[in-house]
């Protein structure tokens, strides 16, 4: 079942930055994440992580780099 307490809280701001850098190879996110400004901008691509399987640990490492 589709949990609406967790799509509540993406807003369509992430969503949108989400789907233009789903295509976008893991290196890249990295370089783009250490870079961006945004916070908005920093979710999507832990969200792409996220769905790609990587574990909340494992992003923060890959992030950390």
């Amino acid at each position: 079942m589709f949990n609406l307490k967790i799509f509540n809280k993406i807003s369509t701001e992430i969503l949108t930055i989400k789907n233009d850098l789903e295509l976008n190879s893991e290196i890249q996110l990295i370089n783009k994440y250490k870079t961006a400004h945004c916070e908005n901008y920093r979710k999507a691509i832990f969200l792409i992580f996220k769905e790609r399987g990587y574990s909340s640990l494992e992003i923060g490492q890959l992030l950390e780099m």
